[in-house]
């Protein structure tokens, strides 16, 4: 049996540059037209999709990345023990910024962060839009067949046992 790790895991999704690029596109638009402070996409383990908006260093967005996964993480263990499957959506307000996570999949999280001057409702609208383009974009790349796997066979045991002598050879037989 799988751990639920190790499943999340084994379906994670390999995204080319071509796939950021649109992502990245798509944040962008949405910042400017929602008039977001930032926006980002992370999976569920807090790791960074692609990211619009942020004026903070590196350190400020990865920070964040995986806090908002962490909290998400934990909200989900609310919702199951009210009997919910999951939460979808997630949002925190404070006294000049909120921030709305939304679940798309079952692995991507889209994080957008308000000035508290933009309702609620409109966040909600904007947010829900976005998550459509996103998903569309994760549609892809999940059917899409990876072009080296398509041509390259697998390795087989010949080149385990090729890489062990390697390796002796480098480092002695530790």
């Amino acid at each position: 049996m799988v751990s639920d790790n190790e499943a999340l895991r084994l379906r994670r999704l390999v995204f080319y540059a071509q796939d950021v690029d649109r992502f990245n596109a798509t944040l962008l638009s949405f910042v400017r037209k929602a008039g977001a402070l930032a926006a980002m996409l992370i999976d569920r383990e807090g790791h960074m999709v692609a990211r619009q908006g942020f004026k903070q260093n590196d350190n400020d967005t990865q920070a964040l990345a995986a806090l908002v996964s962490g909290s998400f993480a934990t909200t989900q263990q609310v919702a199951k023990l009210l009997g919910e499957k999951d939460f979808r959506v997630l949002s925190h307000q404070g006294s000049e910024h909120s921030i709305h996570v939304t679940l798309i999949g079952e692995r991507t999280l889209q994080v957008a962060v308000f000035a508290t001057t933009v309702k609620p409702g409109m966040i909600q609208v904007l947010c829900k839009e976005l998550a459509t383009h996103v998903d569309s974009i994760l549609n892809d790349a999940a059917a899409r067949q990876p072009a080296d796997q398509a041509q390259e066979p697998p390795l087989g045991k010949d080149f385990s046992d090729a890489m062990k002598d390697q390796l002796d050879n480098l480092f002695g037989n530790l």
